[in-house]
């Protein structure tokens, strides 16, 4: 991974723990990483953190999940308090997603390299285009058993 990248990771790493006035060892009895990888991640140092420990520092920073991946690529972290409060609209764009699976028989659909919000979330756009796809097409046929 880029060096500034993961000097940029550190700096904002360690910014957030400042930030909540914690300490590594606070940080990582709140489900964040060790003090020593922690130690490691604020200087910039290789190797990139896991998918695992991402998740940790996700956790122990308060951010949202996949704040961490998204930071690494060059985005900005998500804080839990930031997180955007869920509308009704969001929650009938969601049952209406659901109808349109079970209606199909749809059980999986890949999204990689679908647009995403800035919490990592699939953008509505594309929630709206998926239920559209989906009720243009037929019903699924069940059998009995």
């Amino acid at each position: 991974m880029d060096e500034a990248k993961l000097e940029r990771f550190g700096t904002l790493v360690r910014q957030r723990r400042l930030e909540l006035g914690l300490t590594q060892d606070q940080v990582a009895a709140a489900g964040g990483p060790s003090d020593k990888r922690q130690t490691q991640i604020e200087k910039g140092a290789s190797p990139a953190p896991s998918i695992t420990t991402q998740a940790k520092v996700d956790t122990g920073l308060q951010w949202t999940p996949g704040s961490a991946a998204a930071t690494l690529r060059g985005g900005t972290p998500t804080k839990l308090e930031d997180e955007p409060a869920i509308t009704e609209e969001d929650v009938d764009r969601a049952v209406a997603l659901a109808l349109a699976l079970e209606r199909t028989g749809v059980t999986q659909v890949g999204t990689r390299g679908a647009h995403r919000n800035a919490n990592g979330r699939l953008s509505n756009e594309v929630i709206d285009q998926l239920i559209e796809l989906l009720n243009s097409l037929p019903p699924a046929h069940r059998t009995a058993e």
